[in-house]
């Protein structure tokens, strides 16, 4: 294969994936799925030996693009669906854990190791966009339609992750979003 920094992946509502050589400015692979529905998104592991696919079907699959015989045999299903269609993921740095969220307002992380679901993350009012984990695995952070975007500590999950603080800038359509958590303070613009 070659540098995983000069692949990129693109997803496709026809339920495929493709992979893109950028040195050589083609596409390098063409494979399908077998999701049952649209594929949504898709995220590689950091040093690009991994690939996982979200889909609308309510499933993740993770494809092992280093032994190249994901090609024959496919994708393997994570175990524990999501309640809705899926719409985002992502790995950690580290390639253990796969973040996801979905249409079911939840955002729900994935064992690498056992490729199963280990935690489901609910408190969003609206389907999720976009999640991410936080280089030392202890914050996911996730942003919904509803509005908000959230940090959950993992490490500490007794606890109620602390909601955002909405201060409105009158007429300008900006809100101004601050999250405090065991960590740091963040501050997010989101445009209306």
């Amino acid at each position: 294969m070659s540098d995983p920094h000069q692949r990129v992946a693109t997803v496709s509502a026809d339920r495929s994936f493709k992979m893109w050589d950028l040195k050589a400015q083609k596409t390098s692979v063409s494979v399908d799925s077998n999701h049952g529905n649209v594929v949504s998104d898709c995220c590689f592991t950091s040093n690009g030996h991994f690939l996982c696919t979200a889909s609308w079907d309510k499933t993740l699959k993770l494809w092992d693009l280093q032994a190249g015989q994901f090609r024959s045999h496919g994708g393997t299903t994570l175990q524990g669906d999501h309640e809705g269609s899926v719409s985002c993921c992502s790995f950690s740095d580290d390639a253990t854990l796969v973040v996801s969220g979905s249409y079911d307002k939840t955002v729900a992380l994935w064992d690498m190791s056992s490729l199963s679901r280990t935690l489901v993350l609910k408190g969003h009012s609206d389907w999720v966009t976009d999640v991410s984990l936080s280089p030392d695995r202890k914050l996911v952070a996730s942003s919904s339609k509803d509005g908000t975007v959230r940090f959950w500590d993992i490490e500490n999950i007794e606890e109620i992750p602390e909601v955002m603080q909405i201060k409105s800038t009158e007429g300008t359509g900006i809100q101004i979003l601050q999250v405090r958590s065991y960590y740091k303070s963040y501050v997010q613009l989101v445009r209306h």
